[in-house]
């Protein structure tokens, strides 16, 4: 919510404080003589902070809707080139091969390449190659002909025949049994095909995108995938480096999986504390953009208000701390202690002065006084 919240109590106790700021509260004071002195001033700010804060939210969906196509996030070079590669094949129909660890957003990718090409207006079918047993899979992706096995009561077409002159997906191909590889080369070779327990040779018409999180050049080496099979799959390969490897993308990551969840559940947007963005982007994310993504949402249903550090699972929260280590082993003094956690805070949310001061409760003279010394 827009509103600002401003808190006024008799009561001296700085849990209180703490508590209401915690629960989205812009200013606490207790009150004195001078409340009526105190009062305007305290409004003032608050204003003064919300017209601040939708100006920023203004510019960061002006900014959002120049990087992120189709729910792509694209502040990083790295992803930048991906979607200038991607408007580069537009005009073509040729196998693409998308690499990268599991939860960078695969199947993102391939249905924006659907999106930007000339099938855009064609079914896009996606299967994941690992999560069915190698009959099933055969069936979804070839159908079979009525009484072909037993239960086969009725005919059934696969994803090759419905999909129709658009866009199959196959997901974790490396899965692939390799029965399997060698009908899939030949319908890519000949563009025919046959359902189980069929002799009607049908004619296959579709686009091939098709994703692994395996090196697949190891797995022929291994003697697991066909080397025939890969080089046709690897007309145009795309690779999705890990989110780790491109921080710049998490903040805007960030702002779009949060305000799409707030959109789509019909909440307000959030603050976010910037000190959470800065802690978020420089974690190593092992579950990419997926870990990113839940991790969020698990925050947003727990406190819809406002999302900060604290707020986050302990699983992603520092187990040690450095700060005090260093001091006992070198006998630090509480006045160089300070000055060192200043100086860490200072580095932790990317030297960004006035999150430090907000992060720190200080005034900006007293965060430039520390650091200098």
């Amino acid at each position: 919510s827009d509103a600002k919240i401003i808190v006024i109590t008799s009561s001296q106790d700085h849990q209180h404080a703490l508590e209401a700021q915690r629960r989205g509260a812009s200013s606490y004071f207790f009150k004195s003589e001078n409340i009526k002195d105190e009062l305007p001033l305290m409004v003032k700010r608050a204003l003064q902070m919300q017209a601040l804060e939708r100006e920023n939210r203004l510019l960061r969906r002006k900014l959002d809707e120049k990087l992120v196509f189709d729910d792509i996030v694209a502040v990083s070079q790295q992803m930048q080139k991906i979607l200038h590669l991607i408007e580069q094949i537009r005009d073509t129909t040729e196998p693409v091969l998308i690499t990268g660890e599991s939860g960078v957003g695969k199947e993102i990718i391939a249905q924006h390449i659907h999106r930007r090409s000339k099938l855009a207006d064609k079914p896009f079918m996606a299967i994941n190659s690992a999560a069915l047993p190698e009959t099933l899979l055969e069936n979804e992706l070839f159908g079979h002909e009525k009484g072909a096995f037993t239960g086969a009561h009725n005919l059934k077409k696969g994803k090759i025949e419905l999909v129709n002159g658009g866009t199959l997906f196959l997901d974790e191909i490396g899965d692939l049994p390799p029965s399997i590889q060698a009908k899939l080369l030949r319908v890519l070779q000949e563009k025919r095909f046959y359902r189980l327990g069929g002799d009607k040779e049908l004619t296959a018409d579709f686009r091939l995108i098709t994703a692994t999180n395996r090196s697949l050049i190891d797995e022929v080496k291994k003697g697991n995938f066909r080397e025939d099979l890969f080089y046709r799959l690897n007309v145009i390969p795309i690779h999705i480096p890990p989110l780790r490897e491109r921080p710049d993308d998490i903040p805007a990551l960030i702002n779009h999986i949060v305000e799409t969840y707030c959109a789509e559940n019909k909440i307000a947007v959030p603050r976010i504390d910037p000190t959470l963005i800065a802690y978020l982007s420089r974690l190593e994310w092992k579950g990419n953009v997926r870990q990113l993504k839940n991790t969020l949402i698990r925050m947003l249903v727990l406190n819809p208000t406002q999302l900060t550090v604290k707020d986050l699972p302990d699983e992603l929260l520092e187990k040690e701390n450095p700060i005090l280590q260093n001091a006992l082993s070198n006998k630090l003094t509480l006045e160089e202690m300070t000055r060192l956690y200043v100086k860490m805070v200072y580095e932790h949310v990317g030297k960004n002065k006035k999150a430090a001061c907000e992060f720190l409760n200080i005034n900006y003279r007293t965060l430039m006084n520390r650091l200098k010394e």
